[in-house]
């Protein structure tokens, strides 16, 4: 194997994928031009480093990986090798001379660019990555990155840097990512860096995240602050507006969504709201389907009858007008109900005959059942808002299970509904978001009930 020299050393760089704070000021001169150092010229130096300590073999000519790509073994007898190997630049410069035992690297070695500086430093036992692994820039011999090993698993501080100029045109070297592994898995904090700036700062416990989960802008602001245990998200969760202003806020129980999930305008008013309780985890069934809710046995059978000829919704609410309310709606929820039609055989896949379910009709086309395990459920009424706080959607949910929904336009006119009861979206029919809201309302509705009664004239007035 001609190349040997590639196939043992390609690794070391293929850990050189990222660059990150030392702040470590590079006023060494280019290590070319440190006392004692060649400086490289055009073509071949006049001296041939290599060949000139015996014993010291050539790695290309005289060496090549066992089939098996684990030992290094000689070129004529096929048997481990133990010694040293030696390989040079073109223009004469040593390149590497590394020790084996038994056909595995021993020990520690240093590579070199063509200039003559080092460009890694590293450490194997046994022929596994063991100690301190340095990898140096060309020609100012300043590392960009750090890695630690203990037999062959990353172990301790790992750190890439990254070079700049500063403002004075000096060159400067910024931290890039610092993270610290024990036995092969992160634990600790890992940090991401910008121009010297932290940009993330993860926790880590045992190789999953666990603890403070914190991003930053470039200008340093905190725009993310989440928490984690165990690999899950668990606790309060904020997210921030550019220069550190709320955005929303999300409450987390190991993973699960529980309790209020609030998102505000920059003036910090609502925009919309979720309430969520920690669900059993347990595999539940969900209707995938296209259901007719009717007041009459007939509509319900003349709108089953235009689904089988595949009329669209817009022909069969057109056709059915307003001979009676007809309430239609699409959704991935089951009411109790329903499953027990469901599970009782009466409801199937496709089109379904009407059936009668708490003195409504209704026309089911069911598209899918699915299998689905509940880690939270919605519970309570969702809203959201105009940024002139007019109600823009709310709905309320019992059990995850839609039981009444509002949408209005910009105007206050309600432009679809299920369930409950409908009216004008103006602010009296705005839904009450505290207790004192309540009573303010029970009270408006007495006052207009009391004044429509002084002002209506009595049987003796009637002419």
């Amino acid at each position: 194997m001609k190349y040997l020299f590639s196939a043992l050393f390609i690794t070391v760089f293929t850990g050189f994928s990222q660059t990150s704070d030392l702040n470590k000021n590079t006023n060494k001169d280019f290590c070319y031009r440190l006392p004692g150092q060649k400086v490289p010229t055009k073509g071949r130096y006049a001296e041939w480093e290599c060949g000139k300590i015996a014993g010291v073999v050539d790695c290309n000519e005289k060496l090549e990986l066992s089939q098996d790509q684990s030992t290094v073994v000689t070129s004529s007898n096929k048997k481990p090798f133990s010694g040293q190997c030696e390989t040079c630049h073109q223009n004469g410069v040593l390149e590497r001379r590394v020790t084996f035992i038994n056909g595995k690297t021993e020990g520690s070695d240093t590579s070199t660019y063509e200039s003559g500086c080092i460009s890694v430093i590293r450490t194997h036992v046994a022929g596994v990555e063991n100690g301190k692994w340095l990898f140096y820039e060309d020609s100012t011999f300043n590392p960009t990155w750090e890695k630690n090993y203990s037999v062959g698993e990353l172990h301790g501080p790992q750190i890439t840097w990254a070079r700049k100029k500063d403002g004075s045109g000096k060159y400067v070297y910024d931290t890039v990512k610092f993270e610290t592994y024990i036995n092969g898995v992160l634990n600790g904090n890992k940090v991401s860096y910008i121009n010297g700036k932290r940009t993330k700062v993860v926790s880590y416990k045992n190789g999953l995240m666990d603890g403070p989960f914190i991003v930053y802008n470039k200008d340093g602001v905190i725009i993310e602050e989440l928490t984690f245990k165990e690999g899950k998200k668990n606790g309060v969760f904020k997210y921030n507006y550019d220069d550190g202003t709320l955005l929303k806020t999300e409450n987390w129980d190991m993973g699960s969504k529980n309790g209020e999930f609030k998102t505000v305008y920059y003036n910090q008013t609502l925009q919309s709201v979720e309430y969520y309780k920690k669900g059993s985890g347990k595999v539940q069934q969900y209707l995938t389907a296209k259901t007719y809710e009717c007041t009459t046995e007939a509509t319900a059978y003349e709108i089953g009858k235009m689904c089988s000829e595949k009329k669209s919704k817009a022909q069969i609410l057109e056709a059915i007008g307003s001979k009676e309310v007809v309430n239609y709606y699409e959704d991935t929820d089951i009411l109790p109900e329903e499953k027990k039609y469901l599970d009782n055989g009466k409801i199937g896949k496709g089109l379904n005959k009407p059936f009668k379910l708490n003195g409504k009709y209704y026309v089911v086309e069911l598209v899918n059942v699915n299998s689905i395990a509940k880690n939270e459920i919605r519970e309570g009424w969702f809203e959201e808002r105009f940024p002139d706080q007019a109600v823009k959607r709310k709905a309320l949910y019992k059990k995850d299970v839609l039981i009444e929904e509002h949408v209005y336009d910009e105007e206050g006119r309600e432009i679809s509904s299920f369930g409950g009861t409908t009216n004008s979206g103006t602010k009296d029919d705005a839904m009450p978001n505290s207790k004192k809201d309540k009573k303010k309302k029970k009270k408006e509705k007495k006052r207009k009930k009391k004044s429509s009664e002084e002002t209506k004239p009595s049987e003796m007035e009637v002419h």
